[in-house]
């Protein structure tokens, strides 16, 4: 009879208590309905400050796109939310040097709105332009998620000449008469941007890197200052696209390989104390998680291809400390990545990843997620917001060929994880436009 009412007892726990749930059962039994083998994959997940759970959550997993997520986080806590990227321009009679701090979009977007501020300062003939090696052009900043991508000051050198030479601008006439039509209006006014090709007027002879700034120490040169928004905005606009040439900027800003080993070690060792006992798939001497990129892609060290790597239980961990870290200044992880049924442009520099999934009124504005797919690999990771309390959670499939089995399992079982929490509890968020300048020149 005891053994009766024990036994009733905790069937009546298991009833009540959704956290209760057998999600490991479901995400089997959703693989088995694909004919995916459970122990090549793993899902995984946890809510705030709670023990991550789930199907192979220390096995050794590639990461792909979901990388920009550890990306983001070392970010925030190095730089700080509110940090903004600042370049210096500097100039004396009809010389121009800019001092860079590695801004990762110097678009094509940029480039116009700078352009503008040149002329807004009474700027119009310049005999030269020189930059620092923290000065990074590409045009295409804000749309690339191409393979890893070398910049050279050369390249930086043309970049400036086309877009800042108007009277050589053929195609950008157009491109610029584009960027104005796609620019709100409230952001040409609070910018000062010239909408008529008419009132832009600037010639450059020749255009330069050197090493040092040559007007450091001129006083009678004039500085001006550019501001990027703070990079929770850069963040946000590079994990909606999944930009790997913003992603690959902050991280080498950071320091790389070798200064990101250093940030993360003590952080999982407190985290996650039983890891090197728990995991599994690793060789002796690899590290629980490594980065070689900032975006996920592979790097090549001797012909050997590296591909970034951790547990799905690390990224639980990275996503939970992150949206603490939001929460202390008052931001959220909304701010950071793409929420579903609202981040979901279909064309232009944000097109987001998840524009076809999470679309459901069940689901829309509850889930903020990161998405990542390689030949070998598709990953997705974030969090859901339920009435029953939020979670964070990891998929990571490793498979190659075909992904739509693995992107529709990982679908279902996201929409499982809510449902067994109590069904969607909607986040307060409001898109915004993204413009990579803060405030006109100064």
């Amino acid at each position: 009879m005891i053994k009766k009412l024990m036994t009733s007892s905790a069937l009546l726990l298991t009833t009540m208590n959704p956290t209760v749930a057998n999600l490991k059962t479901d995400w089997e039994s959703i693989l088995g309905n694909y004919n995916l083998t459970p122990k090549y994959h793993a899902f995984c997940y946890a809510g705030p400050g709670g023990e991550v759970k789930g199907s192979n959550p220390n096995m050794k997993i590639r990461l792909a796109s979901v990388s920009k997520l550890v990306t983001s986080y070392w970010a925030l806590e190095k730089l700080g939310v509110d940090y903004q990227y600042k370049s210096e321009f500097y100039l004396d009679g009809k010389h121009l040097h800019i001092a860079g701090d590695l801004d990762p979009i110097y678009s094509k977007r940029k480039l116009f709105f700078l352009l503008s501020q040149l002329n807004n300062l009474g700027i119009t003939e310049l005999d030269k332009i020189t930059f620092d090696k923290n000065v990074i052009v590409y045009t295409n900043a804000e749309g690339y998620t191409g393979n890893i991508l070398k910049m050279t000051t050369s390249r930086t050198a043309t970049n400036l000449k086309d877009f800042f030479h108007t009277p050589d601008w053929n195609l950008l006439k157009a491109a610029y008469k584009e960027f104005i039509k796609t620019t709100p209006v409230e952001v040409i006014d609070h910018l000062e941007i010239r909408e008529s090709l008419d009132d832009l007027d600037l010639s450059v002879k020749s255009v330069s890197f050197v090493d040092k700034n040559p007007l450091a120490e001129n006083t009678d040169a004039k500085k001006v200052i550019h501001l990027s928004p703070v990079i929770v905005k850069y963040l946000k606009a590079m994990n909606i696209k999944s930009n790997n040439f913003i992603a690959d900027q902050v991280f080498n800003k950071l320091g790389g390989e070798a200064e990101f080993d250093k940030f993360i070690e003590e952080k999982i060792k407190n985290w996650l104390p039983n890891l090197d006992i728990d995991r599994s798939n690793f060789g002796k001497n690899e590290k629980s998680i490594k980065l070689y990129s900032g975006s996920g892609l592979p790097e090549y060290k001797n012909k050997l291809r590296l591909d970034n790597h951790a547990t799905c239980s690390i990224i639980v961990k990275v996503i939970e400390e992150m949206d603490k870290k939001l929460d202390e200044v008052g931001k959220s992880l909304q701010k950071i990545v793409a929420v579903s049924g609202s981040d979901i442009d279909k064309s232009g520099p944000t097109q987001s990843t998840i524009r076809s999934r999470f679309l459901s009124p069940n689901v829309k504005d509850s889930i903020m997620v990161k998405t990542g797919t390689l030949y070998h690999t598709s990953t997705l990771a974030g969090k859901v917001s339920a009435a029953n309390g939020s979670q964070y959670f990891g998929i990571f499939h490793q498979l190659r060929g075909w992904k739509g089995h693995a992107k529709a399992s990982q679908d279902e079982i996201v929409e499982q994880l809510v449902k067994t929490y109590g069904g969607a509890q909607k986040v307060d968020y409001q898109k915004e436009f993204f413009f990579p300048a803060y405030e006109v020149m100064r």
